[in-house]
């Protein structure tokens, strides 16, 4: 597991955050300050930091090829958490999908793309907004970090750093991901990328969020309901909705999967029902987890990689807790201007 550490230092605008922008609670831009050891990485905690400028005209290649740093700003996955989405759009159809469907099929699915939301998403997000419009300023610095070895751990498949942020607040050095934990406005979820002490931290944190039955755990679903396809994203400033922002809630990334086949199934582009869809996966390739526990004891290479849809029954009953599986984390590619893969700091 990694025990290297890379250090960002820079700022987070606050007003990105809804209600006043677009940015839900477990993503974020951050502005990377421009210094000669504003990006920085040591190989243990016996080794000093050393600047990096290995970002620096470089690429991600994933699902995407996409600049890591642009104009200036660094778009952070908040490790370990999941909050509830604000603005999920059903993803594009693929190349197979697209074969022969006909024309009214691709713009019955075309109508029903819209960007969905469930319950609690905008709350978290007007929660985050507010805890760090308590500073009193438009923008604060912050720390982004991350336990990696090397460049190629850093980003996932959509060019996004995988890590915490760190910010003072009224005189308190918080970290954000665990602050929305403790408060109730997001779930433990982790990936294969994660160390074991990230993983028991959260555990711990969410532990007690959820003996306190706070939001996310008061509203956790056990089966899958309908789809709700009046429920979208908010408008700027739409505060409204909050009156009423509280439902069930069944785990985010099961809910980006059942919002991809609701839109294939109302614009019937498909005839699966959800249990094929997700066993499946999109594109051919099923999620791959761990159970956590499997994870913990024997490690990603020695684990048994079981397929997401195994903790689902008949597209309705959940099996599983937010915190109980490790997803595997897409693969993708640092690669420097002359297209090789960026192999050290």
């Amino acid at each position: 597991m990694p025990v290297g550490l890379l250090e960002v230092e820079g700022t987070i605008e606050v007003k990105q955050f809804w209600p006043e922008g677009r940015s839900d609670a477990d993503t974020t831009k951050v502005v990377v300050t421009i210094a000669p050891d504003a990006i920085r990485f040591r190989k243990n905690d016996a080794s000093p930091f050393q600047p990096t400028h290995v970002f620096e005209g470089a690429k991600v290649k994933g699902r995407t090829a996409t600049a890591p740093i642009k104009n200036g700003k660094l778009t952070v996955r908040l490790q370990g958490i999941d909050a509830p989405e604000l603005h999920y759009q059903p993803s594009p159809l693929s190349t197979a999908e697209k074969k022969g469907l006909s024309d009214a099929k691709r713009q019955a699915y075309h109508e029903v793309t819209h960007s969905y939301r469930q319950f609690l998403g905008a709350t978290a997000s007007k929660a985050l907004h507010d805890f760090l419009g308590n500073s009193g300023k438009p923008a604060i610095a912050c720390r982004v970090f991350t336990h990696v070895n090397a460049p190629n751990e850093v980003f996932d498949t959509y060019g996004r750093l995988v890590g915490d942020i760190e910010v003072t607040v009224g005189g308190h050095t918080v970290d954000i991901n665990h602050w929305l934990v403790v408060q109730g406005f997001a779930y433990p979820t982790f990936y294969s990328s994660m160390n074991e002490d990230e993983i028991r931290a959260f555990l711990a944190l969410a532990k007690t969020a959820r003996s306190k039955k706070l939001p996310v755990w008061k509203h956790l679903a056990r089966t899958i309901g309908a789809f709700d396809f009046d429920l979208r994203e908010p408008r700027t400033n739409e505060t409204g909705v909050l009156a009423t922002d509280k439902g069930p809630v069944i785990p985010p990334k099961l809910y980006r999967r059942y919002t991809n086949w609701s839109a294939r199934k109302k614009a019937k582009v498909t005839s699966q029902n959800f249990q094929k869809f997700l066993s499946e996966g999109s594109g051919g390739k099923p999620d791959t987890c761990y159970v956590i526990d499997d994870f913990l004891a024997n490690g990603v290479h020695s684990a048994t990689p079981r397929n997401f849809a195994e903790f689902v029954e008949g597209g309705k009953k959940i099996k599983f807790q937010p915190q109980g599986l490790v997803f595997g984390e897409a693969p993708s590619t640092l690669v420097g201007a002359d297209r090789k893969a960026i192999k050290e700091f």
